[in-house]
């Protein structure tokens, strides 16, 4: 545990040294809420598209999945694609540290990073836009963290394998994208065709932007929702530590 502790310290202040990764990391859900809500014509207004809901109301749980995404699929492959690319996991492995604890180590401070991103971007929706405060907070704080985890475990399984920096960017970036797809990015999931949505129920970012906003306005997560992230967590996770490699 305390070898964890060192390392899980060591990556916080590699991490905190890097102003893009911060920005996109930490700031960019909350920001990207209040543009939404301040600049786009009717996105405060309620629509019988989305059942009476208002835009920022379907986005905001999205700027929680986005974060996620972002920490996931976008910072955190480089980072150990460029460990392994200039050798630094070859000299770890001279030491008793278990790839377990590595990944481990990043997965603790990605998210620290996701919880204080996702604090600022309810703040924002609460606090500008009048969203209503999670109406059942267990429930949110569950499906957070099921969504971080399984988004986090797909991160992992590509730093695990990435030869460099950029065939992590590569590879988490291909990813990224059709998942902001499924998850409602451009067309939000109220509205998708009934195929399509069942397609991005079986996503894990689709599943968590439907559990974290069903525990947002006070109905309990489906369980298959719950259920695709917790399966991505332990399969994609067990996976991503028994294919990871030093060189």
């Amino acid at each position: 545990m305390a070898a964890t502790m060192k390392l899980t310290r060591a990556e916080s202040r590699l991490f905190l040294r890097d102003p893009i990764a911060l920005f996109f990391g930490l700031v960019f859900p909350g920001l990207l809420l209040l543009a939404l809500g301040l600049f786009f014509p009717g996105f405060d207004e309620q629509t019988a598209d989305l059942a009476g809901k208002r835009y920022i109301d379907v986005y905001s749980p999205m700027a929680l999945a986005l974060g996620l995404a972002t920490l996931g699929l976008v910072t955190l492959p480089p980072i150990l694609g460029t460990y392994r690319q200039f050798g630094i996991l070859r000299r770890l492995r001279t030491t008793p540290v278990h790839p377990a604890r590595l990944l481990l180590a990043q997965l603790w401070v990605h998210g620290a990073v996701a919880v204080i991103a996702a604090a600022i971007a309810v703040i924002v929706a609460v606090t500008a836009f009048d969203v209503p405060f999670p109406e059942r907070p267990v429930w949110f704080v569950l499906a957070f963290v099921l969504a971080a985890a399984s988004v986090f475990a797909i991160g992992l399984l590509v730093g695990a394998r990435a030869r460099t920096t950029v065939s992590g960017q590569a590879i988490g970036m291909a990813i990224y994208f059709p998942m902001l797809f499924f998850a409602g990015m451009w067309i939000p999931r109220t509205i998708m065709p009934d195929g399509l949505r069942t397609v991005s129920d079986l996503t894990p970012l689709g599943s968590a932007v439907q559990a974290i906003e069903d525990a947002w306005f006070g109905a309990t997560p489906s369980a298959t929702n719950l259920l695709v992230m917790l399966a991505y967590t332990v399969v994609v996770g067990f996976v991503a530590v028994r294919v990871f490699r030093w060189e």
